[in-house]
């Protein structure tokens, strides 16, 4: 199959098929929709690439650490910024510690379940159909619908874009490509698809950490420019600043 082809088929598994089932009125068949969402991107990329990106490259570990610190030290700014702000505010209850834990577990998985599929088998497709650039490009756009179908579907997977303006959803799409940029540049860097899952995670985890600790992110969907995630302004600009930074840096190191 040609690798145009492995890609639009691709795209297709991972935003139409569970697209196709969140849209039905039988809430098991939803419920099938938003698992199929979680576990497709990496069933397809994998099986589509017939294994994983970056094969025979040598795994540098200490960059897989360093990407979840770059996320990290991302979100912790913007999220600073918009406690400052009075954007997001401490107004819930905290949950209980068993429910706290339950949540931060389930987002560590689906975050490296999210990055098998997309820094994993579905990068390696992306820039084999199109080319370094492009290809990363694309699949940023393809990973914002991929959060916007259950959004406009309101399934409840993603609350604050389901009530959010169509700005914010603009301001989403492209947090998405620069974020996938950022995440590929670390996956080079490392050699490992674990980079991405590192730096994927680390932000999740700390806002449902926060969440749990009674965080509401956004009070007033009108106030979407300081949301402290994707989404919101601070967190691409950020992370546009730091795709420039490792950029130069990787220019010094080869010149």
């Amino acid at each position: 199959m040609a690798p145009k082809a492995k890609f639009i088929l691709f795209c297709l598994i991972v935003l139409a098929g569970p697209g196709a089932l969140m849209s039905l009125d039988d809430p098991q068949l939803v419920d099938l929709g938003r698992l199929a969402l979680i576990l497709s991107p990496g069933i397809a990329g994998v099986i589509l690439n017939a294994g994983l990106g970056n094969r025979g490259v040598g795994i540098h570990w200490g960059v897989v650490g360093g990407a979840a610190l770059v996320t990290l030290t991302i979100a912790g700014i913007a999220l600073g910024v918009s406690l400052a702000a009075g954007t997001s505010v401490f107004g819930d209850a905290a949950r209980a510690p068993a429910a706290a834990a339950s949540a931060l577990a389930a987002t560590a998985l689906t975050s490296v379940l999210e990055e098998l599929g997309w820094a994993g088998g579905g990068l390696a497709l992306a820039v084999a159909a199109f080319g370094r650039r492009m290809g990363v490009a694309i699949l940023g756009l393809v990973w914002a619908a991929w959060h916007l179908i259950p959004t406009f579907l309101k399934v409840g997977l993603f609350p604050e874009l389901e009530a959010a303006p169509p700005g914010m959803w603009v301001a989403f799409v492209v947090a998405c490509v620069i974020y996938r940029e950022l995440l590929t540049q670390c996956v080079e860097a490392s050699g490992t698809w674990l980079a991405a899952a590192a730096g994927h995670a680390a932000p999740n985890i700390l806002f449902t950490g926060f969440v749990a600790s009674g965080l509401v992110p956004l009070e007033r969907p009108d106030e979407w420019p300081l949301f402290p995630a994707p989404g919101g302004l601070a967190f691409p600009a950020l992370a546009l600043a730091a795709v420039l930074m490792l950029r130069r840096r990787t220019s010094r190191a080869a010149a």
